[in-house]
């Protein structure tokens, strides 16, 4: 009877290591996996996001040159929504800080713009977009960074949970040997009985 019970509680601790590693290795899993959209969300959409703003941008560097204004207005709606886009975006903080002070310079640009179309004004706009760009590129570097850091912490996870996985293998083939050794111990008892 006494054997029985140490079998039994035997197999409850393996079967509850098992259950632990399972819920530990689950966890990571999850982790990397949200990683990998957290990484799509907030770091690949709005790199494409920030493209999008310097092409517009360009496009108000080119009407200036050529001056033609008449688009201004369109563009300038259509950098609002890329910046509303990115607003919902996980920001960390220089981020948050960075995109206030492109937000803060782009309606002084847009305040420039409904002034009169002299020289010296068509001067001031384009060291405002200049100004805005060098914003983009400060914004760009954060994007690869953040998004080298989700990676590593992502693989961080991966790496555990393998690691997780071959321990699991190596218990198990444990097991598999004790059970065999208990196996044949008994039988080698019976024969011999």
């Amino acid at each position: 009877m006494a054997r029985r019970i140490h079998t039994f509680l035997a197999l409850l601790v393996v079967f509850l290591m098992v259950l632990a590693t399972n819920r530990i290795d689950q966890h990571h899993f999850e982790k990397a996996q949200e990683t990998v959209n957290e990484v799509f969300k907030d770091r690949v959409l709005v790199q494409g996001y920030i493209f999008s703003i310097a092409q517009a941008l360009h496009e108000k560097e080119l009407m200036l040159a050529q001056q033609t204004y008449n688009r201004s207005k369109t563009t300038n709606a259509a950098i609002e929504d890329l910046i509303a886009d990115f607003e919902t975006t996980k920001l960390t903080r220089s981020e948050a800080e960075l995109l206030s002070q492109f937000k803060s310079d782009f309606v002084a640009l847009q305040k420039l713009e409904t002034r009169s179309v002299q020289p010296e004004m068509v001067a001031q706009q384009q060291r405002q977009i200049a100004n805005l760009k060098e914003y983009l590129n400060k914004l760009s570097e954060i994007q690869i960074t953040e998004s080298r850091n989700l990676t590593t912490s992502a693989q961080k996870s991966l790496d555990m949970s393998n690691m997780i996985a071959n321990f699991e293998i190596f218990f198990l083939i444990c097991i598999g040997i004790a059970l065999q050794i208990i196996v044949f111990y008994k039988a080698k008892k019976s024969v011999k009985a």
